[in-house]
């Protein structure tokens, strides 16, 4: 979100040399809202973005694990003592593509897509309109807002625990796979 009303130090550093200077942030003299209702919009609109930083984050490391576990599918085609790991792969698979249709819409292709296909808009786009909502506005944060961000918060933090369901699974798989004499699903942070 833009940098609330305020007096701020820039500082840029190029090859060695670092320049200095201030600007001041002023607030369209259209806009009649309090110091106060400002600050609450400027912290819901970083707690969005965090939130969404976030939810990006764990799509990326869901597809990063299901990209390994195909991976390792295809490397065990023909491996006989590999037919365990594979039915606990393909359910592992299973619940990283549940969770990110409920994060997201994996199938849009272009943004009418979020709307148009079975399912509508998920969490990411649900925040992500809350998010450009409040950083744009030029009231204060309604009531409408907070209780709308609170369901999606909600729901974020269900889904987290899902997630961290998920990592222990991976965790299992692992503990399986070693046992097994193959290797592991690694993990990749974002």
């Amino acid at each position: 979100p833009a940098a609330p009303p305020g007096k701020y130090t820039l500082k840029l550093t190029v090859d060695g040399k670092v320049l200095t200077g201030t600007v001041e942030v002023r607030l369209d003299p259209r806009v009649r809202i309090s110091d106060k209702e400002l600050a609450e919009q400027h912290a819901l609109a970083l707690r969005l973005r965090d939130d969404i930083t976030q939810l990006a984050k764990t799509v990326l490391a869901l597809r990063f694990l299901r990209k390994q576990l195909l991976l390792w599918q295809e490397a065990w085609a023909d491996d006989a003592k590999a037919q365990p790991l594979d039915a606990m792969a393909k359910k592992l698979r299973d619940r990283l593509d549940s969770l990110e249709a409920n994060l997201h819409n994996p199938k849009a292709e272009v943004t009418y897509d979020i709307l148009a296909m079975k399912g509508g808009a998920k969490l990411y786009s649900q925040l992500a309109h809350l998010y450009d909502v409040v950083k744009d506005g030029d009231g204060p944060v309604t009531q409408g807002m907070r209780e709308v961000y609170e369901d999606l918060r909600r729901e974020w933090t269900r889904l987290a625990e899902l997630w961290r369901e998920v990592q222990t699974d991976v965790q299992q798989f692992n503990d399986a796979a070693r046992a097994a004499g193959f290797g592991v699903l690694g993990s990749r942070r974002f």
